[in-house]
């Protein structure tokens, strides 16, 4: 008999860095749309509990496989609505794909948007 163990989720903490709101986001696995509905507001609060100074977001990419459809579209839907929301948002990942779409969404949006291999690069950006 075996088990199938599902590792896939979203991690969050919201902290104050260098007196900025910081969001640190770490999705694993395969997204599903109960994963956004747990995502979104806690990003939309952070947003709203910094006010006039935007946070800054990191996303570790990682250990990410990938979304559902419906996540996609979730993701997709709540990417364009925040895409001015943000001060600084660093995307650390290990794919090419990943690369490609930071460099194509950060031209819709009105923060600063970079891609990062290393996740201290990534950090040190976000604080710098």
């Amino acid at each position: 008999m075996s088990v199938e163990i599902d590792t896939r989720g979203v991690g969050i903490s919201v902290i104050m860095d260098g007196g900025r709101e910081l969001v640190k986001i770490v999705l694993e696995g395969k997204l599903h749309h109960e994963d956004y509905e747990v995502l979104i507001p806690v990003i939309e609060r952070a947003i709203e509990a910094a006010g006039e100074r935007k946070p800054d977001i990191l996303i570790d990419m990682r250990p990410f496989e990938g979304w559902t459809f419906e996540a996609a579209l979730d993701d997709l839907k709540f990417g364009l609505k925040i895409r001015n929301a943000f001060h600084r948002m660093a995307i650390v990942g290990d794919k090419k794909w990943e690369e490609i779409s930071v460099e194509l969404f950060r031209h819709f949006t009105g923060g600063e948007m970079r891609f990062f291999e290393d996740y201290d690069a990534a950090l040190a950006w976000l604080r710098g």
